[in-house]
């Protein structure tokens, strides 16, 4: 008994099978759109984090312990020590270092806490020049420029070219203030990041904290796929230790605590919707399934009569459960591509909170997109029709004959 006689059995009740497709194609269609949704807004955000963090970034195991003591920082010889070793990997393209600044910028009456980054302008690892919307980025021959967000800009009445007084402390606690110029005017996807993060050339957040050391040391690689890059953190942390350097790395997902939260409650809803269609999908086959094989019963038992084992029987209508699954599964991914299509040519835009722009909706369709809907479908499917297959076939011959 092969996969013929299941086939012929699912197209004489055309209705019923056209009806058990379509609910399932529909389970299917919604879990790929639900799941293109989120892979979009997963990659929008992974795309985002690796613009403030890099791919990777390098520092003393004093600073990620958050250690305010000059211990955190990395002196000239250890910084140049762990760039060679780091330009010696095949994978990476390029590092800069980095030292970062808390302090207040003031303008006239307005005070703001800000935390002021100091970067090598112009760098091929990290450089923020293309956030710039006015003026200029920063340059190397800038000595007491600032490039600003646009938020904090709006909530100190700022233009560029006003002056700013920004003030910290030095290494040994004492205050420095220095007079610094606007530049330019930089715009984030977080409108948090925009007013409260400022850009200055490192030179100027060196002379401010009275020191030659850096923070931390960021790096670019050739390929930004997430397990490529942990591998190469691991490979780097190695190397950094065997060279006496306690250095250690941290991928751009382990210091975005934004991203971790944001994916974890994305993959929690995803569950809920696959849960709840999957159950929905089940109960719905499983029903149509069951008066199917009511129907039939008297078609079973003769069957049966004819020499049909009951193993065998259970395996033919299991064969039928499995046709629907298939053929409702695999429609629901081309419904569902389809819907994806038109949903992305639309280009349907909302401005989620704590951004600055209206971003751009869309379904990115890869290949976990569809296999993964298309598996929980199958299996709920299969699962439906286990039931009524098993009852159908567990049936005395007699008893079966007997119904009319």
């Amino acid at each position: 008994m092969g996969l013929l006689l299941p086939l012929r059995n699912l197209l004489r009740n055309r209705r019923r099978t056209l009806l058990s497709v379509a609910i399932i194609s529909l389970g299917t269609a919604l879990s790929l759109f639900v799941l293109g949704f989120f892979g979009d807004s997963k990659a929008s955000i992974a795309e985002s984090q690796v613009q403030q963090f890099g791919n990777l970034q390098l520092a003393s195991e004093a600073f990620w312990n958050e250690s305010d003591d000059d211990e955190a920082l990395l002196n000239p010889e250890a910084f140049q020590q762990a760039t060679t070793i780091v330009a010696s990997h095949p994978e990476v393209v390029s590092s800069t270092p980095q030292l970062t600044l808390s302090g207040l910028v003031a303008a006239g009456t307005e005070t703001r806490a800000v935390s002021a980054l100091g970067y090598v302008p112009g760098n091929d690892a990290l450089d923020y020049g293309n956030l710039v919307v006015a003026g200029r980025a920063l340059e190397a021959d800038d000595v007491a420029g600032v490039v600003v967000g646009q938020s904090l800009a709006d909530q100190m009445v700022l233009a560029v070219g006003d002056v700013l007084t920004l003030t910290t402390t030095t290494s040994s606690g004492a205050f420095n203030a220095l007079p610094i110029r606007i530049i330019g005017i930089y715009r984030f996807s977080s409108e948090q990041v925009e007013g409260r993060q400022v850009f200055v050339p490192i030179a100027l957040a060196q002379s401010l904290r009275v020191t030659r050391d850096v923070e931390r040391i960021v790096v670019r690689l050739r390929d930004e796929d997430l397990a490529v890059t942990s591998s190469i953190r691991d490979e780097l942390d190695l190397e950094l230790a065997a060279a006496g350097l306690s250095v250690q790395g941290r991928t751009w997902d382990e210091l975005s605590v934004f991203y971790e939260q944001l994916i974890g409650f994305f993959d929690t809803i995803f569950g809920f919707v696959a849960l709840a269609l999957s159950i929905l999908v089940f109960f719905i086959i499983l029903q149509v399934l069951t008066l199917s094989f009511l129907e039939r019963t008297r078609e079973f038992g003769t069957v049966r009569a004819l020499g049909t084992k009951r193993h065998e029987l259970f395996r033919m209508l299991l064969l039928e459960g499995g046709g629907l699954a298939v053929f409702g599964s695999l429609a629901g991914v081309v419904v569902g591509v389809g819907l994806a299509a038109i949903f992305n040519a639309v280009g349907v835009s909302w401005q989620p909170p704590g951004t600055v722009e209206p971003q751009i909706l869309a379904i990115r369709l890869t290949g976990s997109t569809v296999w993964l809907p298309l598996l929980i479908s199958i299996t709920a499917t299969i699962l439906s029709s286990v039931f009524p297959a098993a009852r159908a076939s567990r049936m005395q011959v007699v008893d079966a004959l007997r119904i009319t």
